[in-house]
């Protein structure tokens, strides 16, 4: 029988190419979306669904599932999310993505694929990492068989659907610059491909062992 492959975020940068890649498996693929995208693929079906309503909504029987959301910031949240913000973003990052892979496990889903972040930790005085690093504890306590934690770092491709604020490409222009000098305990920091972290997810997500992976960025080149 098919794969059964639920996607959430198929919009998004690294949602987008998760799609592509799932759509090269023969595989049955669900999306979950806030809008309908243009052009989907005949092996796949898509549900429009307000995501505030995710409790109230029937899952179908699925095996895999990607989580690739999370609450849009400015370069300088990720550094520094304001108090007034800090309750909505632990209910898109943490929240949100927790019961979507809950309700997906009581389903039948038992491998997970989700984008994190590079230094998530649930000990971290960074708002946003230790989010995603409680995120990522939460993940552990499903009981899913293999859960795959890509961990990039600022994330490179196209954003055609997305407002770039002026600070990113200069930023992107700065770190062009200085990747020589990124190796060793800085190499996870090194801007990557969405394209890149997207097609390991996939294939991680499909070879036969059962474990717990976490993707950076030296496993993204492979």
């Amino acid at each position: 029988m098919k794969i059964k492959s639920l996607l959430v975020g198929a919009s998004g940068l690294v949602g987008s190419e998760l799609l592509k890649n799932l759509n090269r498996k023969d595989q049955d693929i669900t999306l979950f979306t806030r809008s309908p995208l243009e052009h989907i693929s005949d092996n796949t079906n898509e549900i429009s669904i307000d995501f505030d309503e995710i409790n109230n909504l029937n899952f179908p029987a699925l095996d895999h599932v990607y989580i690739a959301i999370g609450m849009r910031l400015t370069t300088f949240e990720l550094i520094h999310i304001k108090n007034n913000k800090r309750k909505e973003f632990f209910e898109v990052d943490h929240d949100l993505v927790y019961n979507i892979a809950k309700k997906a496990f009581d389903v039948g889903a038992r491998s997970i694929a989700i984008v994190s972040a590079v230094g998530a930790d649930m000990n971290s005085n960074n708002f946003y990492l230790q989010t995603k690093g409680k995120m990522e504890n939460s993940i552990k306590e499903i009981g899913y068989e293999k859960i795959v934690y890509a961990q990039p770092s600022h994330l490179l491709g196209s954003r055609s659907n997305q407002k770039v604020t002026i600070e990113v490409p200069i930023i992107e222009l700065g770190a062009k610059i200085l990747d020589p000098l990124m190796r060793g305990p800085l190499s996870d920091l090194r801007f990557v491909k969405a394209s890149a972290v997207a097609k390991k997810m996939v294939e991680t997500m499909n070879e036969s062992s059962t474990s717990h992976s976490i993707l950076k960025f030296k496993d993204f080149l492979n």
